[in-house]
């Protein structure tokens, strides 16, 4: 019983340090979903796992190794605009035609983001580094 007690009490203690954390961190976070789906908290762009084509980000190492035994569990947990933004683009952003699967990507601000083909993903490529310089 006091194994128990003892880790509760340490489990608790790093949730709210990650969540002192997440606070006062001003800057945008390049990430998909703000909330972990294993404990609720805000999410690090240090622990993600790729579920389904798309990153899922979480608050430690521990949630991350809790979701990959049963995603499905924490997935149905999260909000449904986090559940939106874990959603691969079916749609290619430059044709607007159906990505056919899913090897042609460009990972930017945490996300995958899905193309048609290599001619589009050399054109995604080129305007972002038109819109660096």
């Amino acid at each position: 019983m006091r194994k128990i007690g003892v880790g509760l009490f340490l489990l608790m203690t790093f949730v709210m340090g990650a969540m002192v954390a997440a606070a006062f961190d001003g800057d945008k976070k390049a990430v998909t979903n703000k909330m972990c789906p294993v404990m609720n908290a805000a999410v690090s762009e240090k622990f993600r796992s790729e579920y389904k084509g798309q990153y899922v980000y979480f608050c430690c190492q521990g949630c991350v190794t809790m979701f990959e035994k049963d995603p499905e569990t924490y997935i149905a947990k999260l909000s449904k605009e986090d559940r939106e933004a874990i959603t691969p683009n079916t749609i290619c952003p430059i044709t607007k035609e159906k990505i056919p699967d899913q090897t042609k990507f460009v990972e930017q601000e945490g996300r995958k983001i899905y193309f048609c083909c290599d001619g589009c993903l050399s054109m995604y490529k080129a305007k972002m580094a038109e819109k660096k310089n």
